[in-house]
């Protein structure tokens, strides 16, 4: 079950799975962190040379200390970053969306106006030929200031204003009161003076063509928010022409899972032979890997370097930068060419993450495009890379969605509670779960040891049918899906009325065999959209059935 978005998280996670040779220690638990001094290193501690099975409280170990001496020691804090939620592509652009971000409702829209004579009016009274522009991507809290009701049921005027539906508010892109239109203007100014007539407006940046926002409305909001850079893929650093990078079509969800769970699955490639069988690898395999520390951990993140074996040449990297990136780096040969697995989250609820992602390949210093890469740049529609992105995503999914529930119902482990550490039980012994360990290290060093979530911080029960929701977690927001869907469809309409028409009629030129293979076959063409169609909504999996 191969396909292009499925081939590309194949060949990105190929460097890995070898023996284990060494063992790592749990890291430090975060109510431990408070009882330790600050300045007190966290640390793993590796059992040299010694297999799972021959751990014991006498296992000699060597001890990778964190150096913090020049570390800013200040938390880091959930309010004051960046964090990406949607490539603006696919959103339309005419219609305010309806996000979360820290357990926070916010509501996404553009303030462009029409290119033709801009005002307040029905859409059926613009001028012809008008088409509305794309103006400026506006991030605000979800609620109206006049009566708390959603913004995201209102409407993108022709104005560039965001109205709403409830009492016929308007505002600007910067969130502020234009029109009320149940007072006279004296009583607008009055109200307009007043800040807290005002939407709370976030800061906002589209950076490759994903919508980041800072979720702060506070009056140093737009300065913090301006000096501190947002995580992009930078080639390790190095100088690269735009003709040698091919981007791939960036995909998007809310996955039923938390932010803290999406990054410790994707720093662990342990994981993809065994999760993704028959997909990326055999759960049947060789599945050892060599993994060694790049980068240190920092309050800003760390780096993994992963081989098939200690042999093995450059090998891939996996980079984590706090809190919301993810970048995946695997070398194809000796000329400069890579291939990159771009992955972004942030918290969107209590289990629940906004995911965006996508695959980058680097051609070679002559501009050859690695064969075995060439696959993954065949064109296909953009919604079809995002409905076959499920059969990838959701075999993750299944198990980090239980994951999470469980620790949570147990009371083992809940992100959004702080100091909760049980989640400590979990027996990682392997040297392959640096990279985990090292996430879990930085969320209980360097962010709490947990994310605040504003509002209700109930941990959803476990429902496998929201794990295979494609319907809510992505289509209804993707207006190339939603296009798509409209065509899919017409098209089914189309195909069981010709197999019905085909079999009323019988048309001379066709034999009365001809006839009866011609109408199945419509029909069949009419079934198979159907299924088609049925992965916009929902697609299952089963690791049981997977063999």
């Amino acid at each position: 079950m191969m396909n292009i978005p499925i081939a590309a998280v194949a060949a990105l996670c190929s460097a890995a799975f070898i023996d284990r040779s060494d063992a790592f220690q749990l890291p430090l638990s975060t109510r431990a962190l408070l009882r330790h001094d600050r300045a007190t290193a966290l640390h793993s501690s590796i059992a040299a040379d010694a297999p799972p099975s021959s751990l014991s409280s006498s296992t000699t170990a060597t001890v990778d200390t964190l150096d913090t001496s020049s570390e800013d020691s200040s938390e880091f804090n959930w309010f004051k970053a960046w964090y990406p939620i949607v490539p603006v592509e696919f959103l339309d652009y005419e219609k305010p969306h309806a996000f979360k971000l820290l357990g926070m409702d916010v509501v996404i829209w553009n303030d462009g106006e029409l290119s033709e004579s801009p005002a307040f009016q029905p859409r059926k009274e613009r001028e012809k030929g008008a088409k509305k522009l794309v103006g400026n991507w506006r991030v605000f809290v979800d609620q109206c200031p006049h009566r708390k009701v959603p913004l995201s049921e209102g409407r993108v005027e022709d104005d560039g204003s965001l109205t709403c539906s409830y009492h016929a508010w308007r505002f600007n892109g910067e969130g502020e009161t234009i029109h009320i239109p149940q007072i006279s203007e004296n009583e607008l100014e009055t109200i307009k003076s007043n800040p807290k007539s005002n939407c709370n407006s976030f800061p906002v940046q589209i950076v490759d063509g994903v919508l980041w926002t800072w979720p702060d409305s506070s009056d140093d909001a737009k300065i913090e928010s301006a000096l501190t850079p947002i995580p992009t893929n930078d080639y390790n650093g190095r100088e690269v022409a735009e003709d040698r990078v091919w981007k791939g079509v960036w995909n998007f969800r809310e996955l039923p899972y938390g932010h803290d769970f999406f990054i410790e699955n994707v720093v662990d490639p342990a994981h993809v032979p065994v999760s993704h069988h028959n997909v990326v690898g055999s759960r049947y395999g060789e599945l050892g890997l060599n993994m060694t520390t790049k980068t240190s951990l920092t309050k800003h993140g760390f780096s993994i370097g992963v081989k098939n074996n200690a042999e093995e040449g450059s090998g891939s990297t996996t980079s984590f930068t706090a809190p919301s990136q993810v970048l995946i780096e695997a070398p194809f040969g000796d000329d400069g060419a890579a291939q990159y697995l771009e992955l972004y989250s942030s918290p969107s609820r209590p289990g629940f993450s906004n995911h965006v992602g996508r695959m980058v390949i680097l051609k070679d210093k002559s501009l050859e495009m690695p064969k075995l890469l060439q696959q993954f740049t065949l064109p296909l529609p953009k919604w079809a890379n995002h409905i076959l992105a499920s059969a990838f995503l959701h075999q993750d999914a299944l198990f980090l969605h239980g994951q999470e529930r469980s620790l949570a119902h147990n009371r083992e482990y809940r992100t959004s509670q702080p100091a909760n550490d049980s989640y400590i039980k979990a027996v990682m012994p392997c040297s392959t779960d640096k990279g985990v360990i090292n996430f879990r290290n930085w969320m209980g060093r360097f962010a709490g040891g947990h994310i605040p979530f504003r509002g209700d911080t109930t941990m959803p029960a476990k429902n496998n049918d929201v794990v295979f929701d494609v319907w809510n977690s992505h289509t209804k927001h993707c207006s190339y899906c939603l296009a798509a869907l409209k065509r899919l469809k017409m098209a089914r309409t189309l195909a069981f009325l010709t197999s019905a028409l085909i079999a009323t009629i019988r048309p001379k030129f066709l034999s009365a065999v001809g006839s009866v293979i011609s109408s199945l076959g419509f029909a069949g063409a009419g079934f198979g959209l159907s299924k088609l169609i049925g992965m916009f909504y929902k697609y299952e999996f089963s690791h049981a059935d997977n063999h």
